[in-house]
């Protein structure tokens, strides 16, 4: 009875270890995506370029480094500098740039770091004219 329990245990360990398979040599291997953006990013937006002036298309430049975004700096279409503002941490991924509304009537901008938007950031323009 006591050599019963030492054969019943390799036994055992024989035919769960028999089970396992080696990895395939074309197996599937997840690869961390490429960043598919670089600063500096550019594009045009609706606002108003300064109190008074009239509602239309304005500029803007997001400046950073690496993946994290430093500041936005919007422009009229002729060139004239309306502002530059600096990007925070509001949470995980999520950076944060605000108090531009008098030159811009834009309340504030969300760069969000995400896989899901396309080009691997989405920006979002809060407030608006």
């Amino acid at each position: 009875m006591k050599k019963l329990f030492p054969i019943a245990f390799l036994l055992c360990a024989f035919f769960s270890l028999s089970s396992f398979a080696p990895v395939r040599s074309d197996a599937p291997v997840i690869k961390k995506s490429a960043r598919r953006y670089s600063f500096p990013i550019t594009g045009t937006t609706d606002g108003t370029p300064g109190a008074g002036q009239p509602a239309g298309t304005i500029a803007y430049e997001v400046n950073g480094s690496g993946t994290i975004p430093s500041s936005i700096t919007f422009k009229t279409l002729s060139g004239t500098v309306l502002g530059t503002y600096a990007f925070s941490l509001s949470s995980p991924n999520n950076y944060l740039a605000g108090g531009m509304k008098a030159q811009t009537s834009i309340s504030g901008v969300y760069f969000h770091i995400s896989s899901a938007c396309g080009t691997g950031y989405c920006l979002e323009f809060i407030g608006g004219i």
